[in-house]
């Protein structure tokens, strides 16, 4: 009874690799060009969201210590 259970296990997990490596064949990969000016972008961005909401941070925290006087 075990055996039926154990290849049972084996056989679904083959099946599961193999679902697995069907669904990578779908996937479309973007070329080098692409992909570095889409990472310059996403750097970029963050960069500037940080720099906005650290202005951000600055001024609520004078603001707090005008009212705090």
């Amino acid at each position: 009874m075990q055996e039926n259970g154990k290849a049972a296990g084996k056989s679904q997990k083959k099946s599961w690799f193999k679902g697995l490596q069907s669904e990578f064949r779908k996937i479309i990969w973007t070329d080098r060009p692409t992909l570095i000016k889409q990472t310059i972008v996403v750097v970029l961005v963050t960069i500037l969201l940080g720099v906005i909401i650290s202005i951000f941070d600055a001024g609520i925290l004078q603001l707090i210590n005008f009212l705090m006087k």
